[in-house]
């Protein structure tokens, strides 16, 4: 027992392995840091995309390119452009109505996304509207964190199956028709 304090105060003055104690402390934050941006940027990269491919899409309604697309030829084409989103018709769910402007605010709740559990009703949801008629369009992509345990992909708030949504929310006004 008398030893003991010698060995203690030998091993403080001792310098052999004092870097990897600092590597031990930092290399956890940086690791950290290193996913998080992982995760950031491929969650920025699924929005761009996500909300490109709504706009080219609801581009062609707008303008009233060729014929009025059904709900699944419309979510299909919103995939044709988002090309950085793994089984993009699997995972979003698209809300379009008419709204009259004086009625904006009523569309402030959740945006509702793909429930796994059951089918999705596209007539309740999807509208194409008349000429000169306020849209409004909402589409809800679900994704599963990359490194769900990472400071990101925990922090993120996340559905009762783990999965974090992607909102992207457009209003237009549908063309005139030129035939009159």
């Amino acid at each position: 027992m008398r030893g003991f304090p010698g060995h203690l105060r030998r091993f403080g003055r001792e310098e052999a392995g004092s870097s990897t104690v600092e590597v031990v402390i930092l290399l956890p934050i940086l690791l950290s840091i290193l996913l998080m941006a992982v995760e950031l940027g491929i969650l920025d990269v699924r929005h761009v995309m996500l909300s490109r491919a709504t706009d080219l899409a609801v581009r062609e309604i707008r303008i009233g390119a060729g014929a009025t697309p059904d709900f699944e030829t419309f979510r299909s084409r919103i995939c044709d452009f988002a090309m950085a989103i793994p089984n993009c018709e699997e995972v979003i769910r698209v809300e379009m109505r008419s709204l009259p402007p004086s009625q904006w605010a009523t569309m402030t709740r959740d945006a509702m996304c793909i429930d796994r559990a059951e089918d999705i009703d596209p007539a309740d949801n999807f509208t194409h509207g008349g000429e000169n008629e306020l849209m409004f369009i909402r589409v809800c992509a679900l994704f599963d964190p990359v490194f769900p345990t990472a400071m990101l992909g925990h922090a993120l708030p996340k559905n009762a199956d783990g999965e974090y949504g992607l909102v992207v929310t457009s209003a237009f006004v549908n063309e005139p028709d030129d035939a009159t």
